[in-house]
């Protein structure tokens, strides 16, 4: 989107064909990306101004927050993981039901995991698969984090039907 574009809090937007690019890189077909909306504007009241949600498979923004941005394929790298994260609780979603993510998670979830390469994905909770699927694209775009498993390592427990092909 333009400047003159830009998207005001409380709006809403498709994804960019940018963005679009950048998720199927990551996810292939396995979303289906015409379906998700990016929400400049809380899910629920108490939505703090740092936290992105995206529980029933859309974006959501805190209106004051500082991590929008109005096409994520052009933002930091940084701000791309958290829009691959965030788009990994989209896929949950279109999975398992829009409600799944609303029931599933409470405020113990955990982001941080231990690694085991013979643990399918699955095993993993709805917070620690968005990580594993951030990771690997930082770890894809030459910027592994340290302590995050190798590559090709997060490559085979992905369920996703590509292998990150991220250009």
């Amino acid at each position: 989107m333009s400047a003159a574009a830009a998207l005001p809090p409380g709006g809403e937007r498709p994804l960019t064909p940018g963005e679009r690019e950048l998720a199927q890189g990551v996810f292939g077909t396995a979303i289906n990306l015409a379906s998700v909306r990016i929400r400049r504007r809380r899910f629920f009241p108490f939505q703090p101004r740092g936290t992105v949600m995206a529980p029933m498979g859309h974006l959501h923004f805190h209106p004051a927050g500082a991590d929008y941005r109005d096409d994520f394929s052009t933002a930091p790298l940084g701000l791309q993981a958290l829009f691959i994260h965030e788009l990994v609780h989209v896929w949950q979603s279109q999975q398992r039901g829009r409600l799944y993510l609303p029931i599933m998670r409470h405020p113990f979830c955990r982001y941080d995991y231990r690694f085991d390469p013979a643990r399918p994905f699955s095993a993993y909770g709805i917070e620690q698969q968005a990580e594993l699927v951030a990771h690997a694209f930082l770890a894809a775009k030459g910027a592994p984090l340290s302590g995050a498993p190798p590559l090709a390592a997060l490559q085979d427990v992905l369920p996703f039907p590509v292998q990150l092909g991220i250009s």
